[in-house]
Order: structure tokens, then C-alpha cells, then sequence
């Protein structure tokens, strides 16, 4: 009689599944080591070591556009009466291009949010800053702006972050809420002509509208 004999397949080794295991394991947290090393020189390099903020220029057309909406500014009695006329919506792109006629294109940046601003600024900081003095930062500033039912108009600032990073108030002498404007629109006539010439103002995201008085 013919005896069969059973045949087991071998179990896999352990120890070579444990070693591709840890193996793996080690390949996920160096990449993430690199990534996060990547990020966090990216992030100095950013914040601390700033390449210039690229100016904006306006094509001939979008120029003759917005000198148009700086007359219209200058000048409201010249506008005809009905409010289509007397609408002005300010782009972003038109801010920034101005900001680098005054030679600031380069330092300083303006976004338009749901009614506010903010401006990316490159500074060298004095030496009294509060944090990193003398060093060459990018901050940001971020204001709640609106003009008031008596014209007057409210900058107060919200926020001023470095890199990222929202700075406690007290170390930016607890100015944050305060309204930054008010003072220098008291005392100056020319700037007091120019708000009472406006009717309303809104900030949306990308644009700034504005409705002049008759």
C-alpha cells in the first residue's frame, strides 16, 4: 500500500516581513523630515530673507481707465448726477500699479478682502522693533476699513502677522482695534473735502467701490 505524504507550504519569514516594515516606516518619516526642512527653510527664506514684490504695470488701456477714475476722484462736480456715473470700482491690479508709480511696487502689496485690507509689507525693522530688530522682514497687515454714516472713515487694524504668524498685541503696543486714521482726518482739511465728497464704500474681495456725492 502506497503511503501519501502531505507537503506544507514554508510560512514566509518574519523576519524578513518585520525588516521591509521598519524599512518603509523609515522612508516615510525622512520624507517627511525633508518636507517639513523644505518647508521651514522656504518659510525663513520668505519671511526674513524677502525677494523684492514684483511691481504691477498697467497696459496703456487699463492706465487710460483708472487716470479716468483719479480724475473722477478729484473731481465729483464734473460727474454727471445719476449714480451709474458716479460709481468708481478700484481693482487691486490699479492700487498696486499706483503703489509703484510712488516707488513702493516693490515693498508693497494691497489685497482687497470682504471688507478689508491687507498689505504685504518688506521692511527693515528698527531697532526698537519688538522682534528681530534690524533684520529685513515681510509682514502683513491686515485692516478693517469702513466709512461711517458721518463720512468718516475707520482704519483699524486686525492683525499683523510675520510669516504666517499673528504677533500678540502687546508687542506691537496694543494697537490692534485701534482706529488708525482718525486723528490725522480731524486735522487735515484736504483729506476731510475728499471723504465728504463720498457717499459710500464698500471692500470686496479684489475691489474697492466707491459712490460719490452729487
Amino acid at each position: 500500500m502506497q503511503t501519501i505524504t502531505e507537503t506544507v507550504a514554508p510560512a514566509a519569514p518574519r523576519a524578513r516581513s518585520t525588516k521591509r516594515t521598519v524599512l518603509i516606516t523609515l522612508a516615510v518619516i525622512l520624507g517627511c523630515a525633508g518636507i517639513a526642512a523644505a518647508t521651514g527653510g522656504l518659510w525663513v527664506k520668505h519671511t526674513f530673507y524677502p525677494s523684492p514684490i514684483h511691481p504691477v504695470s498697467l497696459t496703456a488701456a487699463e492706465k487710460a481707465e483708472f487716470d479716468s477714475k483719479l480724475q473722477a476722484l478729484n473731481n465729483p462736480a464734473a460727474i454727471p448726477a445719476d449714480e451709474a456715473n458716479r460709481t468708481i470700482i478700484v481693482n487691486e491690479r490699479e492700487v498696486n500699479a499706483y503703489l509703484a508709480q510712488q516707488q513702493l511696487g516693490e515693498n508693497v502689496e494691497v489685497k482687497f478682502g470682504e471688507g478689508s485690507v491687507s498689505a504685504a509689507v518688506i521692511f527693515q525693522a528698527p531697532e526698537d522693533f519688538p522682534v528681530f530688530p534690524n533684520q529685513k522682514i515681510r509682514l502683513r497687515f491686515t485692516f478693517g476699513t469702513s466709512l461711517t454714516p458721518e463720512h468718516k472713515l475707520s482704519l483699524k487694524l486686525d492683525d499683523l502677522s510675520l510669516g504666517g504668524i499673528s504677533l500678540p498685541n502687546s508687542w506691537i503696543g496694543d494697537i490692534k482695534g485701534v482706529d488708525l486714521v482718525a486723528e490725522n482726518v480731524e486735522s487735515d482739511p484736504a483729506l476731510q473735502k475728499f471723504l465728504a465728497g463720498i457717499q459710500s464704500m464698500e471692500i470686496h474681495n479684489g475691489t474697492l467701490r466707491l459712490v460719490l456725492n452729487k
